[in-house]
C-alpha cells in the first residue's frame, strides 16, 4: 500500500503505510496504519445522513472489492489512505515522531508487533473531514483492535509439540519480509530464523520421518507474548533468498527459456518429490503457487512453503481443489508446464 519516506515541500516527511484494511459489506472500514514507530487504527463509519465523503469513500472502495480487481481495490485504498493523511498529517506528527537521528531505534520483535497505538474516527463534521479520538477503542487493553482478540494471534497449540519457546521481546528482529511481524528474518537463541504467525500443519511436517529430507522449513521455537503464555507465532527455518530484483521464487521467472534447462528440471523434480513425501505423511499443499516455491540463493534447490491453507489469487487450481491430493497433482502438473519440461 501507500508508503512514503522522503522529502515535501522543503521538509522531512514521516514514513508511513498501511499494515491492514477491513470492512463489511457497505459497513465501517477499518485501518491500520504504521506512522513512524507507531500504529494508528482509523474507523470509517457510514453517516446517518448517507451522502457523506466517508459514505462516498466506503461505497467506493466496496465497489473497487466487487470488482475483483486488485490494483482497483490498491488504487481505492491509497486515496483512502491520502484522504486521512491530508487532514491527520500534523496530529500525527506529534502523536509519532520521526525517529531521532543517533538514537537506535528498537529492533525486538515486540517492538515492532506491539507499537504504541491511537485511535481515531475520520468522519465529517460541519462539512470538513476530521479525525476524532476513538475513546472507546482507547479505553481498552492496547493492540486489542489489531491483536489482542485475533485468533490469528492466539495459536492453538496441541501439547505434544515440545519446542523452545520465545519472548517477542528475547527476539531480534533482522529483517521484515512481509508486512509488520506477519514474516520476518529474526534471531533468536543465538539462532537465525524466520518468524511467522501461521502455524497449521507444519508441526506434523517437523516431526515426521520424512522431516530431515523435505524441502519444507520446519519448526524451530513458539513465540509467545511476555506478559502470558499466549502463543501469537512461530519460528520456523530461514530460507535465504535471492534481493528482490534477482530470482527468489519461481514467480520471479520474467522468460522460461533464460533459465537453464538441468535448473527448470531439478526444480520441478524437487517440488514433486517434496509433495509426494508430504502426501505420504497425511500433508497436502493447499495454495499451490509459483510464489510459494523458494529458490535457496545458497545451494539453487526448491523450498515448498506457506502451508496456512486457504485459496489465494495465482494460485494454480481452482478454488474447490485447493488443499485436496487431486488438487497437488494438478498444480505439480501446472509447475512442470510453468517450467517447460515435458
Amino acid at each position: 500500500m501507500a508508503s512514503i519516506d522522503g522529502h515535501e515541500d522543503g521538509y522531512e516527511v514521516s514514513t508511513h503505510y498501511i499494515e491492514s484494511i477491513s470492512s463489511g459489506c457497505g459497513d465501517r472500514i477499518t485501518l491500520s496504519i504504521r506512522w513512524n514507530n507507531a500504529r494508528l487504527v482509523v474507523d470509517l463509519d457510514p453517516s446517518p445522513e448517507g451522502n457523506s465523503a466517508e459514505d462516498s469513500l466506503i461505497e467506493k472502495y466496496n465497489a473497487a472489492i466487487d470488482t475483483g480487481d486488485p490494483e482497483e481495490e490498491d488504487a481505492m485504498t491509497d486515496q483512502i489512505l491520502d484522504a486521512i493523511v491530508e487532514v491527520g498529517r500534523p496530529l500525527f506528527d506529534r502523536l509519532a515522531p520521526r525517529p531521532v537521528p543517533g538514537i537506535p531505534v528498537p529492533s525486538d520483535l515486540h517492538s515492532l508487533l506491539f507499537p504504541a497505538e491511537h485511535a481515531f474516527f475520520f468522519r465529517t463534521v460541519d462539512n470538513k473531514m476530521k479525525l476524532i479520538p476513538n475513546d472507546e477503542l482507547q479505553d481498552t487493553a492496547p493492540h486489542a483492535a489489531i491483536y489482542g482478540e485475533s485468533p490469528e494471534l492466539q495459536l492453538q497449540v496441541h501439547q505434544d509439540i515440545n519446542l523452545p519457546r520465545f519472548s517477542t521481546k528475547d527476539i531480534h528482529v533482522l529483517r521484515k519480509l512481509l508486512g509488520d511481524g506477519y514474516i520476518t528474518q529474526v534471531l533468536a537463541g543465538g539462532q537465525e530464523m524466520c518468524s511467522k504467525r501461521e502455524l497449521s500443519c507444519l508441526w506434523k511436517i517437523t516431526a515426521s520421518q520424512h522431516a530431515d529430507v523435505l524441502r519444507v522449513p520446519k519448526l524451530l521455537g513458539l513465540v509467545h507474548a511476555p506478559d502470558s503464555e499466549r502463543i501469537i507465532g512461530f519460528l520456523q527455518t530461514y530460507i535465504p533468498c535471492a534481493d528482490e530484483w534477482e530470482l527468489s521464487t519461481l514467480r520471479d521467472i520474467e522468460t522460461v527459456s533464460s533459465i537453464a534447462k538441468t535448473r527448470r528440471e531439478k526444480w520441478a523434480s524437487q517440488v514433486q518429490e517434496t509433495v509426494h513425501l508430504l502426501h505420504q505423511i497425511g500433508v497436502t499443499r493447499g495454495d499451490a503457487k509459483a510464489s510459494n516455491v523458494l529458490i535457496d540463493c545458497n545451494t539453487d534447490d526448491a523450498w515448498v512453503v506457506d502451508f496456512g491453507g486457504g485459496w489465494t489469487e495465482g494460485c494454480w487450481v481452482d478454488q474447490e481443489s485447493s488443499g485436496t491430493i487431486e488438487g497437488d497433482e494438478i498444480a505439480l502438473r501446472k509447475i512442470f508446464e510453468f517450467l517447460e519440461i515435458y
